[in-house]
């Protein structure tokens, strides 16, 4: 369905964060490496859509991939996707609610806040661990409802 572009983390607050070659997810805990890792579950990992880097470089503000905080950075754009889970390495992710814009963005430009309202990336959990790589595949899965649709006949 998709895949992955870039991997980052940072271990120090600040913005961009690192590029990786490899991101090792933990189940319950995050992104080895990443700041963020071991706090809040739910929002250990921060998954973006290259769409939103294209949009702040149609306004004019080119940013080096990793500029948003976003530990994955993936070629579909995980917003469509809140409450699913999404398969990436070996990893199995559940992207929980959208990321809000913060003022460290305007340390970018100030213009990021309102070029990326509700569009900055998408907080996640991650489910089961494993070792995500660039160019892995993804994989958006269905929701149980979809599934118990698709198997119904009328």
């Amino acid at each position: 369905m998709g895949r992955v572009l870039s991997l980052h983390v940072g271990e120090r607050p600040g913005l961009p964060k690192a590029g990786v070659g490899e991101l090792r997810l933990v189940a319950g805990y995050g992104a080895v490496g990443d700041r963020h890792a071991g706090g809040d579950p739910r929002r250990a990992v921060l998954v973006a859509g290259v769409g939103s880097y294209r949009r702040a470089l149609e306004a004019g503000v080119a940013l080096p991939y990793g500029a948003l905080g976003e530990n994955l950075l993936l070629d579909l754009d995980p917003h469509a996707w809140v409450g699913r889970r999404l398969e990436a390495g070996g990893a199995l992710l559940e992207l929980v609610a959208v990321c809000p814009v913060c003022a460290a963005l305007t340390r970018l430009d100030p213009r990021l806040p309102r070029l990326l309202y509700r569009g900055r990336g998408v907080y996640a959990r991650v489910l089961r661990g494993g070792v995500v790589r660039p160019d892995d595949p993804v994989e958006v899965q269905a929701l149980e409802d979809d599934l118990a649709l698709a198997g119904r006949t009328n």
